[in-house]
């Protein structure tokens, strides 16, 4: 029988595989990203610019703690120019980050990016997937002084120190960045 035909018969009778921390990393980034595009569509039909800025200064933050959390892993959005501080990067996320604009610069677009490495004493897959800007981010990421003036009462209410904005698209907002324990 083939490998793929003993691996479904042992699906079939409960002993399916168990993902790879790098299967569970990948599959995690991919579910909460459509969750939240998913989300910020909805509040845009719902209550346009600034209801979307709005809900997603009170929902994405607790929408990828709770997504993480239910996951078992280590799952944040991460950006060099974060808007909410616990977006703030570590040392790790944002030494790729400015590697990811380096490279953008110099014209190649980032890539994702798998690491194993070793941090108090335990192993752990690092993943980080960047997030470029689309078109639609710029109605609350784009430069300032184009902003709706709406959308600036929410950001200037809701973050007053705000620096995540002055992108234009295809720029790197951030990242996605798992970090999953890698069993012995």
């Amino acid at each position: 029988a083939s490998t793929l035909t003993t691996l479904a018969a042992l699906a079939a009778l409960g002993f399916a595989q168990e993902p790879t921390p790098r299967q569970r990393a990948t599959e995690a980034v991919r579910d909460l990203a459509a969750v939240l595009q998913q989300l910020l569509g909805e509040e845009m039909k719902r209550g346009g610019l600034a209801g979307a800025a709005k809900s997603c200064a009170e929902t994405a933050q607790t929408v990828t703690e709770e997504f993480a959390k239910e996951r078992e892993l280590d799952l944040r959005r991460v950006s060099l120019k974060y808007r909410n501080a616990k977006d703030q990067p570590d040392d790790y996320e944002a030494a790729r980050l400015k590697a990811w604009e380096a490279s953008l610069a110099a014209g190649k677009p980032p890539a994702e990016h798998f690491e194993t490495v070793t941090e108090n004493g335990r192993r752990y897959l690092r993943y980080m997937k960047p997030i470029l800007v689309q078109g639609m981010c710029l109605s609350c990421h784009g430069p300032r002084e184009k902003l709706a003036p709406e959308v600036r009462e929410v950001l200037d209410a809701r973050y007053p120190r705000d620096i995540a904005t002055g992108y234009k698209a295809g720029d790197l907002r951030g990242a996605f960045t798992v970090l999953v324990e890698v069993k012995p």
